[in-house]
């Protein structure tokens, strides 16, 4: 069996206590290194061990534990979030509080969201709790939206500093400093004001875009009437709004431009360094090629070639655009090879990926078209290994041009990493590819053909799997049978020991328990709470529910890492 995400992480942490939920019933409890149960397995669901607390379900309640497995926070709680300066979330019913590792109140569960800006000092908004559809969490805390709720200042203890009267608020560092921005009006023109911890604005400059300030450099950007500055941690404006654009400030600089040039700035506004404006995507620019990650930027027109900067890779080679083509050049100018592009990943240290004619190929180093031929697609190379389709099989091909597996009619996934690494989806999960495997798989590739059922990853000792026979989903448990009876119409995957799953007899969407039972005190919805969409209306000849199945379904679950 796949272990879960927190399982996988605390082995690779190094973990002394590693949570588990390959128990019986997908029940979850601690082993050691070695694989011995060292906490049975009692919880619904169980998180890694942090300064000593670990945070477990129970009953549909939440709570912690300390390493003997006894409760140091009983589960009284709806949900509670990870620990962070010694602090947590909680929530009771639909309001948040904050608590400490042993469970004392810090602030009372009577806010709508709340945000720490100093070590005893947090933001919080009008309840009700304003995300439902997701688990406390620091992280989720320190997004400031709360649709129509005004905001305050409470100190620890519950005490006010500011009843709630700010209209939106955004952070002004990830730092506990005090500091934040507000803005007074629900609707209109937004101006924001730089607020320390007490309430009290600092500075009287109002502004229409603002932005964090960065680590050890005591300047945030700011920005109004489409022109650019920088503000210090009293309010004051220390460099003028005077500039086209600037970005963050590190190490002491920030990036800059103005009328047509472009640069590094210091904290006190001074030009580091100046060079003409280069290109941008934009209405008027499109990327036209890349040089080693870098691209080049063509006019809408795909006449011209903008900018001045074109990089250049270490043998001099380098792309040339004429025409609306573009050529691999060598150092001193000459074709390599004499034929041109629609589209160029020109590769300084490998096969480059080429599009001509509407296929696609790769060009080595020496100029020459790898395998002599172009395929429907293809995609670059990384390890010596890439990835091509042509008339619908795919192969996997090394650098000289031979083919190390396939051409098959693939039945299963292959993903890209940001990296460039492939992974292939296997019954266990993911695993990346590389030539010991590839030459495995070549032995036997009819396995590959074959269609894996669509299954989410494993969560908290359970996958959710879609079953053939009856067209529904359920959930499959250590053995690989099912645990819970195929019975849904979509679902997802377990989150602290409860997950939503779409009801056909009910035609709502429910929170079930590991027992597939609706979760007691929890609310069913008929429309879909797994994918966000935004500017989106459900057509009005659509029912609810059915609408909601509909988009669940265009989500393919993949399945988790293999160890």
């Amino acid at each position: 069996m796949e272990a879960d995400v927190l399982e996988r992480l605390a082995r690779q942490r190094g973990d002394a206590l590693i949570p588990t939920c390959r128990f019986e019933a997908a029940r979850c409890g601690y082993i050691d290194r070695d694989g011995n149960t060292v906490i049975a397995p009692q919880f619904d669901w169980a998180d890694r061990f942090v300064a000593d607390r670990a945070l477990v379900g129970s009953g549909g309640k939440y709570g912690a534990i300390d390493p003997t497995g006894h409760f140091a926070i009983a589960p009284t709680y709806d949900s509670i979030s990870k620990f962070d300066r010694g602090l947590a979330l909680v929530l009771v019913e639909n309001r948040l509080g904050v608590i400490d590792q042993n469970g004392q109140s810090v602030v009372p569960a009577e806010h709508g969201t709340i945000i720490p800006i100093a070590d005893d000092v947090f933001l919080v908004a009008e309840p009700p709790y304003a995300r439902p559809d997701l688990q406390p969490d620091w992280l989720i805390s320190r997004s400031t939206y709360a649709y129509g709720k005004r905001w305050g200042i409470v100190a620890s203890g519950g005490r006010w500093v500011v009843r709630p009267t700010f209209a939106q608020v955004q952070l002004a560092s990830n730092r506990l400093d005090g500091l934040f921005w507000a803005a007074s009006p629900f609707y209109g023109i937004t101006r924001w004001q730089l607020v320390g911890q007490d309430g009290a604005f600092l500075g009287n400059e109002l502004f229409d875009h603002v932005q964090l300030f960065q680590p050890d450099q005591d300047r945030a950007v700011v920005q109004r009437d489409n022109r650019w500055g920088a503000l210090d941690s009293k309010g004051h404006v220390a460099i003028p709004l005077k500039f086209d654009w600037l970005g963050y400030f590190r190490d002491g600089w920030a990036p800059y431009r103005l009328a047509g040039r472009e640069g590094q700035i210091d904290k006190d506004g001074n030009v580091l360094s100046d060079a003409t404006d280069q290109p941008r995507i934009s209405g008027d620019a499109d990327v036209g090629s890349v040089v080693d990650g870098k691209p080049l930027y063509i006019d809408r027109a795909r006449t011209t070639l903008l900018g001045t900067d074109h990089p250049i890779c270490a043998d001099g080679r380098h792309l040339r655009f004429e025409q609306g083509r573009w050529t691999i050049v060598t150092a001193d100018n000459r074709p390599a090879p004499d034929v041109s592009f629609q589209y160029v990943h020109l590769m300084c240290d490998g096969p480059s990926v080429v599009k001509r004619d509407g296929k696609w190929g790769f060009i080595a180093a020496d100029g020459k078209l790898l395998a002599d031929r172009y395929f429907d697609h293809a995609n670059g190379f990384h390890n010596g290994i890439a990835a091509i389709v042509d008339s619908g099989l795919w192969s996997l091909m090394a650098e000289d041009g031979s083919v190390l597996l396939g051409p098959l009619k693939l039945a299963r996934g292959v993903v890209t990493s940001g990296s460039g690494e492939y992974s292939m989806e296997f019954e266990e999960g993911y695993r990346k590819l590389d030539k010991a495997l590839i030459a495995e798989l070549a032995r036997n590739p009819d396995s590959l053909t074959h269609r894996l059922a669509p299954r989410w990853p494993w969560s908290e000792g359970l996958a959710g799997q879609f079953d053939d026979k009856t067209g529904k989903w359920g959930f499959i448990g250590p053995m690989k049978n099912f645990a819970i009876a195929p019975q849904f119409d979509a679902v997802s995957p377990f989150n602290k020991g409860a997950t939503w799953a779409a009801i056909p007899d009910r035609r709502e969407w429910c929170v079930i328990d590991k027992t597939g039972q609706i979760k007691p005190g929890t609310q069913c919805q008929c429309n879909q709470p797994l994918v966000i969409l935004e500017h989106y209306s459900r057509p009005s000849n659509v029912a609810c529910y059915d609408d909601g199945v509909r988009i669940v379904g265009g989500e393919p679950p993949l399945r988790g890492t293999a160890n």
